[in-house]
């Protein structure tokens, strides 16, 4: 008896010590998060004309240009593995909705500085895109990292952010690129018989650097953050084969949500991550205002989700950033990221008068949460030399103990 309590103090002293080695990275500006409120804040502007939204998006926006990077690009703010170790302060191009913040946040309020800095950020998109073919061009996810094209929706991360740039600074030449990336994307779409729609592998099918499962990756909150974004550029500048794209992409997300309105986060079994899922309905409001027939279902089905994050995810204050498909709750910490993914999905709702009176006063707690916090806080996808080296010695373990096992 006393062993079996000695082995369940020592195992629950050791889940102590590894959870103390593993605490969450705090990060300072994420730009995910800056970008995210900014977006909101103009929305919220937009449907209220309510001075204080304007005062927060230009100090929200103020902030996104003080955390530019001095080659024009943005970093997320912190180290992270995507295939390969991104280093904090480098700048990536699923960041490049900062540029699409930028340029809406100026196609309201103007500002010299505010110019200056969307056209340094699509001049890192020119400088790092690659030409695919005659009528194909991508980016690389992390250019300082690796010059391959290790996964799809950098690209469509660019191509969003082009066609918002060029639709108020018209240039020629990211023009072509702008076209060559929504070419590129369209010709790796997939699809499964019997279902309708189209998707994304996560990573590039030409790697061959991949397990079958990582190759088998399917991301559907990345999936329909790419249709945001390709919705976005279509409303400002037409390409030939986009409505198509986002259409495709968006039939076979809705063929995979639920009655509730629950939509998995890959095609493996996971907990629902408030950033990912609120980014569906995002993705199905911006796809309505391209597919004009498809306005009405889109628009309740992100309805759906929202209503399922209010009830299972919001407790008054802030959003749990991780809750099972039940609505058990999975982690209760804050988030500052999440939140901030969450904030922008429910003004763009506010916006487009989806339950509008209800969803405004989440928004006012949700930014004066944020805000006190000074929109920075702790990192769950957060990497450093703690975390990469814990993780190897707990792996180290785990494969001695597998190999005495099957002795």
């Amino acid at each position: 008896m006393i062993d079996i309590v000695l082995m369940k103090i020592k195992s629950e002293l050791l889940l102590l010590i590894e959870k103390a080695l593993l605490t969450p990275v705090e990060v300072k500006y994420c730009s995910q998060t800056i970008y995210e409120t900014l977006l909101g804040c103009l929305r919220l502007w937009d449907s209220t004309k309510d001075i204080k939204w304007k005062d927060r998006a230009t100090h929200v926006c103020n902030i996104l240009l003080s955390i530019q990077r001095p080659d024009g690009g943005f970093d997320i703010g912190y180290d992270f593995n995507f295939g390969r170790l991104h280093r904090k302060g480098q700048s990536t191009s699923p960041e490049l909705v900062s540029l699409v913040a930028i340029v809406e946040y100026y196609k309201r309020f103007q500002g010299d500085d505010v110019k200056k800095a969307a056209e340094l950020a699509s001049n890192w998109i020119r400088n790092n895109s690659i030409k695919i073919s005659d009528e194909k061009w991508a980016i690389p996810y992390a250019p300082y990292s690796t010059k391959e094209i290790m996964v799809y929706n950098g690209t469509s991360f660019a191509a969003g952010a082009i066609g918002v740039y060029i639709s108020v600074f018209p240039d020629a030449e990211l023009e072509i690129i702008y076209h060559g990336m929504i070419n590129y994307l369209y010709g790796v779409l997939s699809n499964i018989p019997n279902q309708p729609g189209k998707f994304w592998y996560y990573s590039d099918q030409k790697r061959i650097d991949l397990s079958v499962i990582q190759k088998d990756k399917v991301d559907y909150y990345h999936q329909m953050q790419q249709v945001e974004m390709h919705s976005m550029a279509e409303t400002c500048v037409n390409s030939p084969l986009q409505s198509k794209l986002i259409s495709f992409a968006s039939e076979h997300v809705a063929y995979m949500q639920n009655n509730d309105g629950i939509i998995p986060y890959l095609n493996v079994n996971m907990d629902i991550h408030l950033w990912g899922i609120c980014s569906c309905a995002s993705g199905f409001i911006l796809a309505g205002k391209v597919l004009k027939n498809k306005r009405e279902e889109y628009n309740a089905r992100a309805e759906k989700i929202l209503d399922w994050i209010v009830t299972y995810s919001w407790n008054g204050d802030y959003f749990y950033p991780i809750v099972s498909e039940k609505g058990l709750v999975i982690n209760k910490d804050f988030y500052v990221r999440s939140d901030a993914w969450v904030f922008n999905s429910f003004a763009l709702a506010v916006k487009e008068k989806i339950n509008d009176e209800k969803y405004i006063l989440i928004c006012e707690k949700s930014y004066c949460k944020m805000e006190s916090v000074n929109f920075s806080g702790i990192e769950n996808h957060a990497s450093n030399v703690r975390i990469r080296t814990v993780n190897r010695i707990l792996l180290y373990f785990a494969n001695i103990k597998n190999k005495i096992w099957r002795k």
